[in-house]
């Protein structure tokens, strides 16, 4: 009447620590950085991040929401970054959303970009794959020199 389902959920090892094991079972969580914490040095997350303290440091994770009050001083890397707030750095990533409230002076390196009017925003945009090329040239012509 009842048949077992043919996918297998793994066992946890006996031998490892239990709280790795769940880390590895779950989706990616948002993680959340409040308005009263400064963190100086580098963050990397699995999953999506929210900001609304200051960050002084690298910032590598899958979607970055940076909320109406941080203060983040960094290079970004992730697919999708949403800026409400200051920034102030770099931004590698697939699409960069600047809204109304955003206050930003960076070099932005995307595929889609979105900016909404009463952004502010002073630095250079330049799509993905025509940085990666112009990085590669600059390397080779180091090189052949």
């Amino acid at each position: 009447m009842f048949q077992s389902s043919k996918t297998k959920v793994p066992e946890p090892d006996p031998h490892q620590d239990n709280r790795d094991f769940a880390a590895k079972a779950r989706p990616p969580q948002q993680s959340i950085i409040g308005a009263d914490l400064t963190i100086r040095g580098d963050l990397i997350c699995a999953g999506d991040l929210l900001i609304d303290g200051r960050v002084d440091g690298n910032i590598t994770c899958r979607t970055l929401t940076l909320g109406a009050a941080p203060i983040i001083n960094s290079k970004v890397e992730a697919e999708t970054v949403r800026i409400c707030g200051a920034f102030s750095g770099e931004i590698r990533a697939q699409k960069v959303i600047l809204t109304k409230t955003a206050k930003v002076n960076a070099d932005i390196y995307q595929e889609v970009f979105e900016l909404e009017r009463g952004a502010t925003f002073e630095g250079r945009v330049q799509r993905l794959n025509e940085a990666s090329a112009a990085r590669e040239e600059e390397v080779s012509s180091r090189h052949s020199a």
